[in-house]
Order: C-alpha cells, then structure tokens, then sequence
C-alpha cells in the first residue's frame, strides 16, 4: 500500500506558482498559431469528438469501491463525453499526437467526478515543472511548418521529424539536454501510435486516483480491437470522419476497467514514464450512444462537449467525500493547471449546464449560448472542433 501525498496549503501555495506558467502559455499558443483566435485549453484543444455519454456500474465491484462516489453496483448515469488530440493546438489528425478521452458526470448527490485519460499507459513526464515545459515547449512550436511542406492527410516521415525540431529546441532549452532529450523521445513513442492509427476508438488509461483507500488508474478499453494501421493518404480528419460514421452506424461502447496499486516497483506512483503492471478488474461500461452527428441536437451536445471544463481533481475518493485534494503532486498540479487554464478561457460556467447530468434535455437557453460561443469563435478565426 502507497501513501497518499496529503498537500498543506503551504505545498499547494507552492504548486500553484509552479504551474501559473499555464496563462502564459495560453497567450504564446494564440500568438503562434494562426488557427487560434481565442485563448482555448493548453493542452487537449482540438475536439475529435464530443457529446453524451452513458456509464453503467458493474454488478459486482472491488471491495474498496462500495459507496464511493458513481460506484453503487447497476447503477446508471448521463454525463458529457469528448475525444480531444492532446498538445494544446489545432492541427492535422495525421500529426503524431495524444489522443484524450474525457467524460464527466454527477453522483447521485451532485458531486462532479471526471476521468481524464490518454491513449497510452505512462505520462508524458514524470514531474509537473516538467510537463509544464513540456506544454511551453509545444506553444513554441505551434504553427511551425516543416520545410519540406504541410504533407496534409500523409504518413511523411520526414515532414514529421521536420515539424517536431522546434519543440525539442524548446525542451532541451528548459529542461536541460540530458532530460530535454529524454522527454522527447519518450513524447515522440507515445504519440507514433496515433499518427499511425485509423481510428480514435483505442484504449485510454487516466492518472493516479484513490478509490476507498487504494490508489489505482482506470482504462477505457474498445470492446474490439479495431485500431488498424491508417492507410498512406487517410485525410486530414480521418479520426473525426471515422468516428462519425462508427457512431452513425451504432453505439460506441468501452468497458470501464480498475487497475489497482501493486506497489512501487511495478506500480510506481513517482516514475510516471513507466508504464504500470496492469491487473484490471471490470467496474463499469461507458457508451456513445448512437446518433447522427450532424442533428442540431448532437450539434449542441458537441459543443457542450468543446465549452465546459473538467478537471482531475473532479473527484471522489472516499465515502464521506472527505478528501479535498488528489493523492499525488502531479494531479494536485494538473487540478490548479486546468483551473487556471478554465479560468483564462472563459469555460461555460456548469451551473449552465448541470441539468443535463439529470438526464435532461440541452433546452433553448444553453443551446442558444453555446450557439452564440461557437459563432463568435468562427468570427475570430479560432477551429478548436473538427467541422461536421
């Protein structure tokens, strides 16, 4: 068993400065990149996908779970859910990249839990101060075309390489050639998989969590493997297309799987980069019901999906919901990150939209605001959704 970090105000006080960077990133990714009109989300901006979601809690649950938060066995909730690339600004789907899944709901009592996960095991960094210069290094290189042109909806392995120089000066620069170097390889094996991949529908994995008193990770995992390798000229939003006409044709469907703490040498709660012995044990299924994207409501659902926050530090940890803060120094950080982050962006307040994790329509009032963001996006000039 692992000991939860339990920050002072003195520790997050001091988090807090370490990851104020976060604004200013925000502002080098609007001066850099010419598709960002707006100040947006520093990392995850580009939404692949977005709209409902529906999560069904196992009959059966591990031992730690009973009470905690969502996991009452067979129970049902609505909640909002979002397929994102991951470095912080629009671009081609055929880039090297993470891929984000994102869903959120609300316990029975209200309480906003949501899972934020990536397409691969490990962290980017094993540090905060780290990603936060991982993600300085990428508004750096926002907008940087690579010589040999744009090679759009191509497997160029040369544009690639080209494209990426700008972001390992940056690293090298802030974190030192040694672990400038390291970052960027270990970034660059993460994101190979996605710029080979024909489809968004992969397995995704969040960071450290506590659920009853043992910490874990969760993984969304497709019902099947269907991730095939992209053809050489796939398009510029084959991952958007794809999951469209996945979502035309039926529901979308993952299980929901717990990985729990073994202990730190094959679960390590500080070496971030390396990947956990994973032991899963099946809590739950979450689906992308069936829908035609391109109806006013989906439409409305999407952007819903592009406007509102989340945040890891959405949780809840015990059964009395008594644990305000995460159970690491990274997800302290990534909750103060995306707080900040919300705030300079202007996010939908969830007062404007907690009726939906009721089960409840989207209605003419919040349908009509986020009718007046997206247009006011557009006359800025900002893409943070691929079009329908």
């Amino acid at each position: 068993m692992t000991t939860p970090f339990r920050p002072t105000q003195a520790d997050l006080d001091r988090i807090g400065r370490e990851v104020e960077a976060i604004s200013a990133i925000q502002n080098k990714l609007v001066a850099n990149h010419p598709q960002l009109g707006v100040r947006d989300r520093v990392a995850h901006q580009y939404q692949v996908a977005g709209g409902k979601v529906l999560l069904r809690i196992a009959d059966s649950l591990p031992a730690n779970f009973a009470g905690v938060g969502l996991f009452e066995p067979g129970a049902q909730y609505t909640g909002i859910g979002r397929i994102s690339t991951g470095l912080g600004c629009p671009h081609l789907e055929t880039d090297p990249d993470f891929l984000g899944l994102m869903v959120a709901f609300h316990t029975r009592g209200g309480q906003r839990v949501d899972f934020l996960t990536i397409n691969d095991p490990t962290s980017p960094t094993d540090t905060h101060p780290q990603f936060v210069k991982l993600l300085d290094a990428t508004a750096d290189a926002a907008g940087a075309e690579p010589p040999f042109g744009s090679g759009a909806g191509q497997l160029d392995l040369a544009n690639i390489a080209a494209s990426n120089v700008r972001l390992i000066r940056s690293l090298v620069a802030s974190l030192g050639p040694l672990q400038g170097v390291q970052t960027a390889g270990h970034v660059a094996r993460q994101t190979a998989r996605t710029a080979l991949s024909s489809t968004a529908y992969q397995t995704y994995w969040t960071g450290i969590v506590d659920v009853g008193g043992v910490s874990g990770k969760f993984m969304f995992a497709p019902t099947s493997d269907e991730n095939a390798h992209r053809t050489p000229t796939p398009g510029e939003r084959h991952l958007s297309d794809e999951w469209r006409q996945r979502q035309a044709r039926g529901d979308i469907v993952f299980t929901l799987h717990w990985l729990p703490f073994i202990d730190e040498r094959a679960t390590s709660t500080t070496e971030l980069t390396a990947p956990w012995e994973q032991r899963p044990e099946l809590v739950g299924q979450v689906t992308f019901p069936r829908t035609d994207t391109a109806s006013e409501d989906a439409q409305s659902w999407a952007a819903l999906a592009a406007e509102q926050g989340a945040n890891a530090g959405n949780w809840v940890a015990d059964t009395r919901n008594s644990i305000p803060e995460p159970g690491t120094e990274f997800a302290c950080a990534r909750k103060l990150a995306y707080r900040r982050s919300q705030a300079g962006r202007d996010a939908l307040p969830e007062a404007a939209y907690a009726h939906v994790f009721r089960g409840e329509e989207i209605g003419p009032v919040l349908a009509t605001e986020l009718r007046r963001r997206r247009a006011a996006k557009r006359a800025a000039g900002h893409v943070d959704m691929a079009p329908s």
